[in-house]
């Protein structure tokens, strides 16, 4: 080789490494779920390796706490939005001309549809909740995508490669107590609640830097043919520089590695689209049929009303569940009375609404965007047939809104 030539090259060095592949590199796309201390790390590293595609998710704001940490961010930037702000910064440090990155600002739990996750290679996780990992785990399995979880604590680090359909998934190894605070964020009616203890980690930006560059180093191995070990962790611990790998346990009982789906059809509809003009579409002869059901499958709920918790006054929503606050349970009267306790109720009786057809669904539902019913961008949504068969569609309209 005529090393003075290849000196040219932005990515001659990793490039002599004999298993790589750098067009690889550059035709991924790449999911990256969090944007904060582990995501600016791996956002870094995926732009000076070269990646050609990037989505970034994240809906938090950035807070002062996160400029020590965050490689990506300075000190004007605190209160800017994060997946915004990593999206430009790392756009500027990108060294492909044709380097592609968009991001998305919303709930990744409720927000994101499984077709965001069809449509990429990879899916890195740099988050900091298990609700979060469960939402992300259950996705991939679904669309058949794999997905690498870091996690840090102090100077410690894991990291951990799931790859569909194959055991064990993120799911597997939950304890209890894991699964108690996926759902801190909910009341028991299932609203959000408006104020949320949350514990905040004990790191610093050495782990975050450390397991963003394991993270990424698994990634580009997968991406470049090579073998990446399933239902294995890597861990580290810097505090007494242990480091090792350990099997982790496969569930059978676990339903999420075993949840995927036969055959899902694309549609060159989006979220935008009036519900009831949906159901035409789905009620053709070539897709479900006349009498077709849009079906949430108890994927999400839609509320139209509830009694107050108070006075049993009927309260309006006509929302999803999860755009619905653990204080409006109370009628606008009684919290104005200091009626507004939310700990320790049961579910108070509510009418819902899971399926909706032509024939049936009120006027003013039909009236309802998919997005104003719930459904997340690029979601893949199940529609029944007058015999109960279930048809899998993708609103593939909404890829151009992520996949620039």
């Amino acid at each position: 080789t005529n090393i003075s030539s290849t000196e040219d090259s932005f990515f001659d060095r990793q490039e002599r490494i004999d298993w790589w592949e750098q067009d690889k590199l550059k035709n991924a796309t790449i999911l990256v779920v969090g944007a904060g201390a582990i995501g600016n790390e791996t956002l870094k590293n995926l732009a000076l390796l070269g990646v050609g595609n990037i989505l970034i998710t994240d809906f938090d704001d950035i807070s002062k706490s996160n400029l020590s940490r965050t490689v990506l961010f300075k000190k004007g930037d605190e209160g800017k939005r994060k997946a915004q702000t990593a999206a430009e910064r790392i756009k500027e440090m990108a060294l492909s001309d044709d380097f592609k990155v968009n991001y998305f600002e919303g709930d990744v739990v409720w927000e994101l549809g499984t077709g965001v996750y069809r449509h990429v290679d990879i899916v890195l996780g740099c988050l900091d909740n298990v609700e979060t990992r469960i939402a992300v785990n259950k996705q991939c399995y679904l669309a058949g995508t794999p997905w690498i979880d870091a996690g840090i604590y102090e100077l410690g680090l894991r990291i951990n490669f799931y790859q569909p359909p194959h055991a064990p998934c993120y799911q597997c190894s939950l304890s209890p107590n894991q699964w108690q605070a996926a759902r801190e964020r909910y009341s028991c009616d299932d609203f959000k609640k408006q104020v949320v203890s949350e514990g905040k980690i004990p790191t610093v930006q050495i782990a975050s830097a450390l397991v963003g560059a394991l993270q990424v180093q698994e990634a580009i191995k997968f991406l470049c043919g090579q073998e990446v070990p399933v239902g294995k962790q890597i861990y580290y611990q810097g505090k007494t520089n242990d480091f090792d790998v350990f099997d982790m346990p496969d569930n059978p009982d676990c339903w999420a590695h075993q949840a995927s789906y036969d055959e899902i059809i694309s549609l060159d509809l989006d979220t935008d689209i009036l519900l009831k003009d949906f159901l035409k579409e789905i009620s053709k002869a070539e897709n479900s049929g006349e009498g077709a059901t849009l079906d949430f499958r108890g994927d999400r709920t839609f509320v139209k009303n509830m009694s107050c918790r108070t006075c049993q006054k009927q309260i309006e929503f006509y929302r999803p569940s999860f755009r619905i606050f653990d204080y409006e349970s109370h009628c606008e009267e009684c919290r104005s009375e200091g009626e507004n306790s939310t700990e320790n109720q049961t579910p108070a009786p509510k009418e819902t609404v899971g399926q909706f057809n032509l024939e049936k669904t009120e006027e003013r539902l039909l009236n309802f965007s998919l997005k104003e019913l719930g459904i997340p961008i690029l979601h893949v949504v199940a529609v029944q047939d007058t015999e109960g068969k279930h048809k899998y569609y993708e609103l593939t309209g909404d890829k151009k809104k992520l996949f620039s």
